[in-house]
């Protein structure tokens, strides 16, 4: 009888079968362990308050400038024989600073400044009584407030009004400006974050930001444009979207790339939820909202997006240099920080 091999494994009485002796799993490194599941909920229940704590203080910075509005230093004019414009300027520099009072020298002169942007609006007194001029385009809420204090410097009587510049009129409350620029922030700077961890070569890292700000400039503008909201010339407001976006995107991914500068990145986003986008003036202009939005939202890309939109949209370009300007910045910091990435490092 020929003697049988070796067997690769044995089999105890039960039956269960054990693996030889050469095919033992080798023994774990001296001092190996495993963290238990317990460890990891601490971490992840902080993770999970940190978000929570982020949308509440989210909903709160959307919600409070709006609730707390009043003016602050609104631009009005007033044109009028001297004579009468005392019973205009009085009652409204009794009102402390919620006025800036610009006087004109006939109706004409004070349409002007409202086409220039220089006011808001203007009362105009007349041999048959007050009347008051309003641009809506410029902003809904503020043509609302100058008609409630009109009407009370007039004691109640109706004052005409006339419309100098009116809002588009498929989104009359203006409301088109939140709606196209708050999802464009946030995707901007979330798009930013993506690029600087999914591209794995730094020196197209640019290349691809300014690339989506370019497309997505162009797509928003289109959208915008076909759903009434901002009505003006589609290349002009690509422009200006284009570099919002850039600003945005490039910033982040500039950040982003660089690991020890990924906090500022986190800081910047947080800047854009908390005050950029209340503050930007959509639905509420700056000279209305509390601080500290008053303060920083004529700074941050959101508000001088919207402020160059309506300028471009519905005042023939009027007063857009500094919101043009501070895109221009933004999207250069951008840049900056972008072609700083392969001198760096990148985040891989």
């Amino acid at each position: 009888m020929r003697a049988q091999p070796p067997d690769a494994s044995r089999r105890e009485p039960g039956g269960a079968e054990l693996a030889a002796d050469g095919a033992d799993e080798a023994p774990e490194p001296h001092g190996a362990h495993h963290a238990p599941a317990g460890h990891r909920r601490p971490a992840a229940a902080l993770i999970g308050l940190a978000i929570v704590a982020v949308q509440a203080l989210f909903v709160f910075c959307l919600s409070y400038p709006p609730l707390h509005a009043s003016p602050h230093g609104v631009p009005i004019g007033v044109a009028g024989p001297a004579t009468a414009l005392h019973q205009i300027t009085a009652p409204l520099a009794a009102q402390g600073t919620a006025f800036e009072v610009h006087v004109y020298g006939s109706a004409a002169a004070a349409r002007t400044g409202i086409e220039n942007r220089a006011v808001y609006g203007a009362i105009v007194v007349t041999a048959g009584g007050p009347r008051l001029l309003v641009a809506s385009a410029a902003n809904p809420t503020v043509a609302g407030l100058l008609r409630s204090t009109a009407s009370r410097l007039g004691g109640g009587r109706t004052i005409a009004v006339t419309d100098v510049v009116p809002a588009a009129s498929r989104d009359p409350e203006g409301v088109g400006a939140l709606t196209t620029l708050l999802p464009l922030v946030l995707l901007s700077v979330a798009l930013g974050v993506v690029l600087a961890f999914v591209e794995r070569r730094p020196r197209r890292l640019p290349v691809w930001c300014v690339a989506a700000s370019a497309v997505s400039g162009l797509a928003v503008s289109g959208v915008a444009a076909g759903l009434g909201t901002f009505p003006g010339s589609y290349w002009s407001n690509a422009g200006v979207l284009g570099l919002l976006v850039l600003g945005l995107c490039g910033t982040s991914a500039g950040l982003s790339a660089v690991a020890l500068l990924r906090p500022l990145a986190g800081l910047v986003a947080l800047t854009m939820l908390f005050l950029g986008i209340p503050s930007a003036g959509a639905t509420v202009p700056p000279a209305l909202l509390p601080q500290p939005w008053r303060a920083f939202g004529p700074y941050l890309p959101p508000g001088a997006a919207v402020d160059a939109l309506r300028g471009l949209t519905f005042f023939g370009g009027a007063a857009v240099g500094g919101p043009l300007l501070v895109l221009t910045c933004w999207a250069l910091i951008g840049l900056i920080l972008l072609v700083a990435v392969p001198a760096r490092g990148s985040a891989h």
